[in-house]
């Protein structure tokens, strides 16, 4: 059974694929809609998150 690899984008991809701007992806990002992880001072955002995100709304 293949692996399945998990593809996180960086915020400057995430505002490209959401069409957003930094503080709109704050927004986003602090009311539980994205899933993502701090690496560093970097956030980085489950694609399918996003996917999903980009469905609902």
């Amino acid at each position: 059974m293949p692996e399945k690899t998990v593809k996180y984008l960086t915020s400057q991809e995430a505002k490209k694929e959401l069409k957003v701007q930094d503080c709109d992806l704050a927004h986003i990002r602090n009311s539980g809609k994205l899933q993502f992880t701090k690496k560093g001072n970097s956030y980085l955002y489950l694609k399918e998150s996003i996917e999903k995100y980009k469905t609902k709304n």
